[in-house]
Protein backbone atom coordinates (compact mmCIF):
# COMPACT_ATOMS: atom_id res chain seq x y z
CA UNK A 1 0.00 0.00 0.00
CA UNK A 2 1.28 3.77 -1.02
CA UNK A 3 1.91 5.96 2.26
CA UNK A 4 0.08 8.76 1.67
CA UNK A 5 1.98 12.00 0.94
CA UNK A 6 0.94 14.74 3.50
CA UNK A 7 0.91 18.34 2.50
CA UNK A 8 2.26 20.62 5.18
CA UNK A 9 1.15 23.84 5.97
CA UNK A 10 3.05 26.74 8.13
CA UNK A 11 1.77 29.64 9.57
CA UNK A 12 4.36 32.73 9.02
CA UNK A 13 6.93 30.80 9.38
CA UNK A 14 7.80 32.01 13.01
CA UNK A 15 10.76 30.69 15.20
CA UNK A 16 9.46 26.82 16.12
CA UNK A 17 7.26 26.45 12.59
CA UNK A 18 9.94 27.77 10.79
CA UNK A 19 12.38 25.56 12.13
CA UNK A 20 9.87 22.68 11.66
CA UNK A 21 9.23 23.53 8.00
CA UNK A 22 13.12 23.80 7.35
CA UNK A 23 13.30 19.93 8.66
CA UNK A 24 10.57 18.87 6.01
CA UNK A 25 11.58 20.70 3.36
CA UNK A 26 15.06 19.04 4.49
CA UNK A 27 13.20 15.14 3.86
CA UNK A 28 11.78 16.05 0.43
CA UNK A 29 7.91 16.87 2.07
CA UNK A 30 5.57 19.26 0.28
CA UNK A 31 5.76 21.96 2.15
CA UNK A 32 3.77 25.68 1.56
CA UNK A 33 3.40 28.56 3.68
CA UNK A 34 0.25 30.60 4.95
CA UNK A 35 1.96 34.10 5.30
CA UNK A 36 0.67 36.22 8.46
CA UNK A 37 1.68 39.74 5.84
CA UNK A 38 3.29 39.25 3.32
CA UNK A 39 1.29 38.96 -0.13
CA UNK A 40 4.72 37.24 -2.79
CA UNK A 41 4.18 34.42 -4.25
CA UNK A 42 6.93 32.69 -2.13
CA UNK A 43 8.93 32.80 1.33
CA UNK A 44 12.19 32.56 2.06
CA UNK A 45 14.04 32.31 5.47
CA UNK A 46 17.52 31.47 6.54
CA UNK A 47 18.20 29.14 9.02
CA UNK A 48 21.16 29.10 11.09
CA UNK A 49 22.12 26.32 13.35
CA UNK A 50 25.68 25.52 15.21
CA UNK A 51 27.22 28.57 12.94
CA UNK A 52 25.97 27.11 10.05
CA UNK A 53 23.32 28.84 7.55
CA UNK A 54 20.96 27.27 4.83
CA UNK A 55 18.29 28.99 2.56
CA UNK A 56 15.03 27.84 2.22
CA UNK A 57 12.30 28.37 0.47
CA UNK A 58 8.29 27.99 -0.16
CA UNK A 59 5.45 28.60 -1.97
CA UNK A 60 2.57 30.24 -0.47
CA UNK A 61 -0.45 28.24 0.07
CA UNK A 62 -2.74 27.73 -2.97
CA UNK A 63 -6.46 27.88 -2.90
CA UNK A 64 -8.70 25.20 -2.37
CA UNK A 65 -6.48 23.86 0.16
CA UNK A 66 -5.23 20.16 -0.51
CA UNK A 67 -7.49 18.07 1.04
CA UNK A 68 -4.41 15.90 2.77
CA UNK A 69 -3.10 18.83 4.41
CA UNK A 70 -1.78 19.52 8.17
CA UNK A 71 -1.14 23.03 9.54
CA UNK A 72 1.77 23.82 11.81
CA UNK A 73 0.97 26.46 13.79
CA UNK A 74 3.06 28.04 16.15
CA UNK A 75 2.40 31.35 17.49
CA UNK A 76 2.36 33.51 20.87
CA UNK A 77 -0.82 32.93 22.89
CA UNK A 78 -2.28 35.91 22.41
CA UNK A 79 -2.85 35.02 18.86
CA UNK A 80 -4.02 31.72 18.78
CA UNK A 81 -7.52 32.18 18.52
CA UNK A 82 -7.17 34.44 15.42
CA UNK A 83 -4.37 32.18 13.69
CA UNK A 84 -7.33 29.22 13.92
CA UNK A 85 -9.90 31.04 12.88
CA UNK A 86 -7.94 32.69 9.84
CA UNK A 87 -7.03 28.93 8.91
CA UNK A 88 -10.54 28.03 9.40
CA UNK A 89 -11.40 30.27 7.02
CA UNK A 90 -9.39 29.49 4.22
CA UNK A 91 -11.23 27.90 1.09
CA UNK A 92 -11.02 24.25 0.93
CA UNK A 93 -10.42 24.10 5.00
CA UNK A 94 -12.12 21.16 6.38
CA UNK A 95 -12.26 20.83 10.52
CA UNK A 96 -10.62 17.29 10.34
CA UNK A 97 -7.29 18.29 8.99
CA UNK A 98 -5.20 17.73 11.75
CA UNK A 99 -3.24 21.37 13.59
CA UNK A 100 -0.41 21.07 15.15
CA UNK A 101 -0.49 23.84 17.89
CA UNK A 102 2.06 25.18 19.49
CA UNK A 103 2.04 28.14 22.27
CA UNK A 104 3.28 29.61 25.74
CA UNK A 105 0.89 30.03 28.04
CA UNK A 106 -2.60 28.38 28.33
CA UNK A 107 -5.64 29.34 26.10
CA UNK A 108 -8.69 29.27 26.22
CA UNK A 109 -10.52 28.53 23.05
CA UNK A 110 -14.13 29.30 21.96
CA UNK A 111 -16.56 26.22 21.35
CA UNK A 112 -16.52 26.22 17.42
CA UNK A 113 -12.09 25.85 17.64
CA UNK A 114 -12.12 23.69 20.41
CA UNK A 115 -13.74 21.33 17.89
CA UNK A 116 -10.87 21.34 15.74
CA UNK A 117 -8.34 18.48 15.17
CA UNK A 118 -5.88 20.18 17.49
CA UNK A 119 -2.49 18.59 18.46
CA UNK A 120 -0.55 20.25 20.83
CA UNK A 121 2.61 20.47 20.96
CA UNK A 122 5.33 21.03 23.93
CA UNK A 123 9.13 21.88 22.78
CA UNK A 124 11.66 22.94 24.24
CA UNK A 125 13.99 23.34 21.49
CA UNK A 126 15.56 27.21 21.93
CA UNK A 127 14.81 29.33 18.46
CA UNK A 128 14.52 33.26 17.66
CA UNK A 129 12.99 35.06 14.57
CA UNK A 130 14.72 37.81 13.21
CA UNK A 131 13.89 39.83 9.97
CA UNK A 132 16.41 42.33 7.89
CA UNK A 133 15.46 41.81 4.53
CA UNK A 134 15.46 38.23 5.13
CA UNK A 135 13.17 35.78 7.84
CA UNK A 136 16.11 34.41 9.53
CA UNK A 137 15.63 31.92 12.27
CA UNK A 138 18.53 30.84 14.63
CA UNK A 139 18.12 27.47 16.44
CA UNK A 140 19.46 28.24 19.58
CA UNK A 141 19.17 25.64 21.27
CA UNK A 142 18.56 21.61 20.71
CA UNK A 143 15.20 20.36 22.63
CA UNK A 144 12.71 17.77 23.15
CA UNK A 145 9.20 17.84 21.63
CA UNK A 146 5.95 16.11 23.12
CA UNK A 147 2.81 16.27 20.10
CA UNK A 148 -0.63 14.98 21.86
CA UNK A 149 -2.16 12.09 19.32
CA UNK A 150 -5.11 9.83 19.76
CA UNK A 151 -4.19 6.38 20.04
CA UNK A 152 -5.17 5.04 17.02
CA UNK A 153 -2.85 7.32 15.05
CA UNK A 154 0.05 6.68 13.35
CA UNK A 155 0.12 8.92 10.77
CA UNK A 156 0.60 11.85 9.84
CA UNK A 157 3.17 11.87 12.06
CA UNK A 158 6.24 9.76 11.69
CA UNK A 159 7.27 12.51 8.56
CA UNK A 160 7.41 15.08 11.49
CA UNK A 161 9.06 12.74 13.66
CA UNK A 162 11.96 12.64 11.00
CA UNK A 163 11.68 16.30 10.24
CA UNK A 164 11.95 17.56 13.97
CA UNK A 165 13.55 15.05 16.67
CA UNK A 166 13.68 14.00 18.87
CA UNK A 167 9.35 13.98 19.45
CA UNK A 168 7.55 11.64 21.01
CA UNK A 169 3.64 10.89 20.69
CA UNK A 170 1.87 10.78 23.73
CA UNK A 171 -2.06 10.25 24.19
CA UNK A 172 -1.80 13.35 26.95
CA UNK A 173 0.29 16.15 27.41
CA UNK A 174 -1.32 18.22 29.76
CA UNK A 175 1.21 17.36 32.57
CA UNK A 176 4.24 18.71 30.39
CA UNK A 177 2.03 21.40 29.35
CA UNK A 178 1.32 22.62 32.92
CA UNK A 179 5.34 22.06 33.10
CA UNK A 180 5.92 24.19 30.63
CA UNK A 181 3.91 26.88 32.09
CA UNK A 182 5.34 26.85 35.40
CA UNK A 183 8.98 26.92 33.71
CA UNK A 184 7.67 30.13 31.76
CA UNK A 185 6.29 31.43 34.81
CA UNK A 186 9.34 31.70 36.65
CA UNK A 187 11.91 32.37 33.97
CA UNK A 188 10.01 35.17 31.58
CA UNK A 189 9.13 37.58 34.46
CA UNK A 190 11.87 37.38 36.52
CA UNK A 191 14.52 38.03 33.20
CA UNK A 192 12.26 40.52 31.89
CA UNK A 193 11.93 42.43 34.96
CA UNK A 194 15.10 42.56 36.04
CA UNK A 195 16.34 42.53 32.45
CA UNK A 196 19.43 39.56 32.55
CA UNK A 197 20.08 36.53 30.54
CA UNK A 198 18.39 33.37 31.54
CA UNK A 199 21.42 31.69 33.53
CA UNK A 200 21.70 34.82 36.27
CA UNK A 201 18.64 32.77 37.55
CA UNK A 202 20.84 29.98 38.29
CA UNK A 203 22.61 32.05 41.62
CA UNK A 204 21.50 31.50 45.12
CA UNK A 205 20.03 34.75 45.63
CA UNK A 206 16.72 33.73 43.62
CA UNK A 207 16.29 30.50 44.76
CA UNK A 208 14.13 31.33 47.55
CA UNK A 209 11.84 33.16 45.33
CA UNK A 210 11.98 30.42 42.81
CA UNK A 211 10.48 28.05 45.12
CA UNK A 212 8.16 30.03 46.61
CA UNK A 213 6.99 30.88 42.59
CA UNK A 214 6.98 26.77 41.76
CA UNK A 215 5.10 25.78 45.13
CA UNK A 216 2.28 27.90 43.88
CA UNK A 217 1.91 26.82 40.53
CA UNK A 218 1.89 23.20 41.81
CA UNK A 219 -0.85 24.04 43.80
CA UNK A 220 -2.32 25.23 40.91
CA UNK A 221 -1.70 22.83 38.77
CA UNK A 222 -3.44 20.13 41.05
CA UNK A 223 -6.63 22.21 41.23
CA UNK A 224 -6.83 21.20 37.24
CA UNK A 225 -6.33 17.30 37.74
CA UNK A 226 -2.47 17.91 37.00
CA UNK A 227 -0.75 15.99 39.59
CA UNK A 228 3.11 17.42 39.61
CA UNK A 229 6.08 17.06 41.95
CA UNK A 230 7.47 20.64 43.35
CA UNK A 231 11.07 19.73 43.64
CA UNK A 232 11.34 17.99 40.02
CA UNK A 233 9.73 21.48 38.54
CA UNK A 234 12.11 23.15 40.24
CA UNK A 235 15.12 20.90 38.80
CA UNK A 236 13.82 21.66 35.49
CA UNK A 237 13.80 25.06 36.08
CA UNK A 238 16.85 25.74 36.92
CA UNK A 239 17.96 22.75 33.98
CA UNK A 240 16.54 25.27 31.53
CA UNK A 241 18.18 28.15 32.75
CA UNK A 242 21.40 26.43 32.60
CA UNK A 243 20.30 25.17 29.38
CA UNK A 244 19.93 28.70 28.06
CA UNK A 245 22.43 30.17 29.97
CA UNK A 246 23.42 33.07 27.50
CA UNK A 247 20.12 33.64 26.36
CA UNK A 248 17.50 36.10 26.63
CA UNK A 249 13.97 34.77 27.50
CA UNK A 250 11.66 35.48 24.43
CA UNK A 251 9.39 38.00 27.11
CA UNK A 252 12.62 39.83 27.83
CA UNK A 253 12.92 40.26 23.89
CA UNK A 254 9.54 40.84 23.44
CA UNK A 255 10.07 43.84 26.14
CA UNK A 256 13.45 45.18 24.39
CA UNK A 257 11.72 44.81 20.94
CA UNK A 258 8.95 47.17 22.31
CA UNK A 259 6.59 44.07 21.23
CA UNK A 260 3.17 42.60 23.40
CA UNK A 261 4.47 40.25 25.76
CA UNK A 262 2.72 37.03 27.17
CA UNK A 263 2.71 38.09 30.88
CA UNK A 264 -1.11 37.41 30.88
CA UNK A 265 -1.48 34.31 29.27
CA UNK A 266 1.32 32.86 31.56
CA UNK A 267 1.18 34.86 35.33
CA UNK A 268 -2.19 36.12 34.40
CA UNK A 269 -3.63 32.69 33.54
CA UNK A 270 -1.86 30.98 36.68
CA UNK A 271 -3.06 34.09 39.20
CA UNK A 272 -7.05 33.95 37.84
CA UNK A 273 -6.84 29.97 37.86
CA UNK A 274 -5.90 29.93 41.47
CA UNK A 275 -8.20 32.35 42.12
CA UNK A 276 -11.10 30.34 40.68
CA UNK A 277 -10.04 27.64 43.04
CA UNK A 278 -9.22 29.45 45.96
CA UNK A 279 -5.44 29.13 45.93
CA UNK A 280 -3.56 31.78 46.96
CA UNK A 281 -0.23 33.25 44.88
CA UNK A 282 0.68 35.96 46.26
CA UNK A 283 4.61 35.59 44.71
CA UNK A 284 3.30 35.41 41.08
CA UNK A 285 1.28 38.91 41.78
CA UNK A 286 3.72 40.53 43.78
CA UNK A 287 6.16 39.47 40.27
CA UNK A 288 3.02 40.75 37.84
CA UNK A 289 2.58 43.83 40.15
CA UNK A 290 6.40 44.76 39.87
CA UNK A 291 5.72 43.98 35.66
CA UNK A 292 2.84 46.01 35.36
CA UNK A 293 4.69 48.45 36.84
CA UNK A 294 7.61 48.50 35.15
CA UNK A 295 6.14 48.11 31.92
CA UNK A 296 2.51 49.79 32.02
Amino acid sequence: MTPIKYHWITLGPGAVSGLIASGLCDNGESVSVVPRHDRAETIEWQLVRAQEKNNYKASVTQLPIPKNSVFIVAVKAFDVISALQHITALEGFDKSMPIVLSHNGMVELPKALSQLNLHPLVTTHGAVKSTNGIICIEHRGNGRSWLEVRQEESEPWSPLQQAFPPLVLEQNISQRRWLKLIINCVINPLTAIYKCENGKLLEDKWQSQIISLVNEAVAVAETQNVILDANMCHREVLKVAKDTALNSSSMLQDIKQQRRTEIDKLTGYLIKTGESAGIATPTHQQLLNEFQKRYA
